[in-house]
């Protein structure tokens, strides 16, 4: 008898160890996808407009090495010429 305790005793502490270890396969818990990517800003906003010199420092403040983005959308508004200002360079 006193074989067989600690047979039976390391027989059922295994079995325990392998129950409480083992699978966890929960098909019912998926895993959300990562968030997209936020939309690159393509519409010229309108303060950019306002005026030519506006419509410049937007521009100078994009990326110039950027060859992969989308073509930039203008408002349906011209930008304003000032017979004032000198002419600006890009």
């Amino acid at each position: 008898m006193l074989t067989r305790k600690p047979a039976l005793l390391a027989t059922g502490t295994a079995a325990l160890l392998l129950a409480a270890c083992g699978g966890g396969n929960d098909d019912a818990h998926v895993v959300a996808p990562p968030p997209a990517p936020p939309m690159a800003v393509t519409a010229v906003p309108d303060s950019a407009v306002a005026s030519s010199m506006a419509l410049v420092a937007y521009l100078k403040a994009l990326k110039a090495d950027d060859e992969t983005s989308e073509a930039l959308t203008l408002p349906m508004l011209d930008a304003s010429a000032s017979e004032t200002e000198e002419p600006q360079t890009l």
